[in-house]
């Protein structure tokens, strides 16, 4: 049964979805949230991670050796106002967060790969130019349906709102489940999800292994 969980905004990372729980098999989500100053730094070990920036604006520093990248991550206040700055940190490579005087808030999906690619920074509403990333990246497209293995993250403007989500299962009746405010929403392999109804101002944010939108 596909059920969700609930963020509630923590300082640090707050760990939500781990491989082997819900049914997902490949995917880690989380989410970061930084005061104004603060540092974080990690390793992408033998994972893809993906960057989300939610609220607030850092400086990113990626990688080592002959891998490295950096700049501004993040660019708008809260979800619901512009698009998120998105970046794509390849296996194997170190990543810091520096945090100006306003904090910010970060989602972090990774997935396994070792896949060689270079680690790229999106400005707002940018989008990548090569296919070979293994985590697809959407905002706020309440047409498609969404294929799991996939996480996606929904908030609303007033935190009192909802939405309802139809799922369908190859193997398993259809079903409704409804959201509430920082729920988050983990899709198991073959799973689909559509977007049927929601109150008010809805954000919805969803990360899927390659690109299974549809």
């Amino acid at each position: 049964m596909v059920a969700p969980k609930n963020y509630t905004p923590t300082e640090g990372y707050t760990n939500l979805v781990n491989p082997g729980e819900l049914g997902i098999t490949k995917l880690h989500f989380g989410i970061l949230s930084l005061a104004a100053e603060a540092t974080f730094f990690d390793h992408s070990d033998d994972t893809e991670v993906a960057l989300i920036a939610l609220g607030g604006q850092c400086t990113l520093l990626v990688g080592h050796n002959g891998n490295k990248a950096h700049g501004t991550l993040g660019e708008r206040p809260d979800v619901f106002h512009g698009d998120a700055g998105v970046a794509y940190i390849p296996h194997h490579t170190t990543y810091e967060l520096l945090v100006g005087d306003a904090g910010v808030e970060v989602a972090v999906c990774q997935t396994p790969s070792h896949v060689d690619t270079a680690a790229a920074i999106l400005t707002a509403g940018e989008t990548l130019t090569e296919a070979a990333h293994q985590l697809a990246v959407m905002e706020d497209d309440r047409e498609s349906e969404l294929v799991g293995e996939a996480v996606c993250l929904y908030r609303f403007l007033d935190e009192e709102g909802t939405a309802t989500v139809q799922l369908t299962h190859p193997t398993q009746p259809a079903s409704r489940v409804v959201l509430h405010h920082n729920d988050v929403l983990v899709l198991p392999e073959n799973t689909r999800a559509r977007l049927l109804t929601y109150e008010g101002v809805c954000y919805q944010l969803s990360i899927a292994r390659a690109t299974p939108l549809r």
